[in-house]
C-alpha cells in the first residue's frame, strides 16, 4: 500500500477546503490518488531501502525526527500512532491543547521506499526544486506551497532511488509554515546527504 501523502495532500485538502490536520488513524485515505500519481513508476518496495535503514538507526523515534523540525513543532505534541522503522516512517505532530501561538496546526514526516519520477511529479503539479546533492544521489526535490484564506501549508519532498521523504507543515500563517528550501534541508539531514 502506498502511503506517501505529500503528492496528494495538496489536492485532498485544497478540494476539501479544510485546514491541514495530521492523519493518525494509520489508514491512508489517498491511495487512489497516490496510485494515479505513480502510474508508470518502476520502483519496488520489495528491497530494503538503505535510506530507511539509516534513518531508523539515526532517528529511532518520532521525537528524534522532531529534533530536525524543532521550531515547527513547538507547541505541538507527537501523535501516539507514530512509526519509525526500516520499512516506513510516519510521524505526525498536532496541537496538544488548542492551536499554539505559532499558528502551526500540524506537521507530518513520511518516508517510504516507493518513489515517483520527475515526469510524474510534474504531471501532478509539483514544482521541481534544483539541488545538486540530491541530484548527485540520483534524485530530485519538489514542493507544493498552498495558501488559502486562513490556511497555508507546504508539502515538500525528496525522491531518491529507494526512498521518498515527504514533509508537510500546515497552519494559519504562511510566514510560519516551512518554506520549500527548509523542507529540502530537513529531508537531506534525515537522509544523510
Amino acid at each position: 500500500m502506498r502511503q506517501n501523502r505529500v503528492h496528494t495532500s495538496a489536492f485532498v485538502f485544497l478540494a476539501a477546503g479544510v485546514a491541514l490536520t495530521g492523519c493518525t488513524s494509520g489508514e491512508d485515505t489517498t491511495v487512489g490518488i497516490r496510485n494515479a500519481a505513480d502510474a508508470g513508476s518502476t520502483t519496488s518496495a520489495a528491497a530494503a531501502s538503505p535510506y530507511l535503514v539509516r534513518i531508523a538507526q539515526n532517528y529511532p523515534t518520532c521525537e528524534a525526527i522532531g529534533a530536525t523540525l524543532e521550531r515547527y513543532i513547538d507547541g505541538l505534541a507527537p501523535a501516539p500512532s507514530g512509526v519509525v522503522s526500516s520499512q516506513r516512517v510516519n510521524c505526525v505532530w498536532e496541537p496538544a491543547n488548542g492551536e499554539p501561538a505559532s499558528g502551526i496546526r500540524s506537521v507530518e514526516v513520511v518516508v517510504e521506499p516507493e518513489t515517483v519520477t520527475p515526469a510524474t511529479a510534474a504531471k501532478t503539479g509539483l514544482v521541481v526544486l534544483p539541488d545538486t546533492a540530491i541530484e548527485a544521489a540520483g534524485g530530485f526535490a519538489h514542493s507544493m506551497p498552498i495558501n488559502m484564506a486562513g490556511t497555508a501549508f507546504t508539502a515538500t519532498g525528496v525522491e531518491l532511488p529507494q526512498a521518498s521523504v515527504s514533509i508537510t507543515v500546515g497552519g494559519r500563517d504562511a510566514t510560519k509554515v516551512l518554506d520549500p528550501a527548509g523542507g529540502v534541508a530537513v529531508a537531506k539531514q534525515l537522509l544523510g546527504l
